[in-house]
């Protein structure tokens, strides 16, 4: 009897410590999405108040700032299509090589940005030396080191404007879908209000 006693007071425990553990789990989970939810809401506020007399490469950096905070990333960048030139231009970037990178120009079909451009989905790599059409030319040229990164597309009326990464995540665990979901909606928003922007431009020339 004392025997299936103990049992029976070990199984309690271990179940004590499995829940425990599962509600640590759920409470990060909440966390998580409280933080998320409480940015979305901020930058949503942000595109309701964006005006065409407004700089949209401010609002663009904007979009930035919130994807490295949101996703815990070190540094990103945004990139957009040069139609001219069939390049993939470097417009915006936050990190260790924000001011030798913004500029720099690349063939739009080429690396994981170009992958992403030319299917406009989302792309999750997080060891980036074991995806072959990985672009290591830019981190030899500017001396940084890629390690993860999620890219999404921006895209306004069926056409990618550009690609949207965020790379090297601060925790070891790596990028997850959850965070190219977040990135997503966030670049929707900054393409419609890019795309926005562009057309009044026109009209405005026109």
């Amino acid at each position: 009897m004392a025997k299936k006693d103990a049992q029976f007071v070990r199984f309690l425990q271990q179940e004590c410590s499995r829940f425990k553990d599962e509600n640590q789990v759920l409470v990060e989970e909440v966390s998580a999405l409280r933080r998320y939810v409480r940015a979305l809401q901020e930058f949503q506020a942000t595109i309701q108040g964006f005006t065409p007399e407004q700089d949209v490469l401010a609002l663009l950096d904007e979009t930035m700032v919130y994807a490295l905070d949101l996703l815990e990333a070190e540094d990103g960048s945004l990139m957009l299509v040069d139609e001219e030139t069939d390049e993939m231009v470097f417009v915006l970037v936050h990190g260790a090589v924000r001011q030798m990178l913004e500029g720099y120009r690349f063939d739009r079909r080429l690396g994981i940005a170009g992958q992403v451009a030319e299917s406009g989905e989302p792309m999750i790599v997080n060891d980036v030396r074991g995806v072959s059409y990985f672009l290591p030319e830019v981190d030899e040229r500017f001396g940084f080191v890629t390690q993860s990164l999620v890219a999404v597309p921006l895209i306004a009326r069926g056409k990618a404007l550009g690609v949207l990464e965020v790379l090297n995540k601060r925790s070891d665990d790596g990028f997850t879908e959850d965070d190219a979901s977040v990135l997503s909606v966030l670049a929707t928003l900054a393409a419609l209000a890019l795309d926005y922007a562009t057309v009044t431009s026109g009209k405005s020339e026109g």
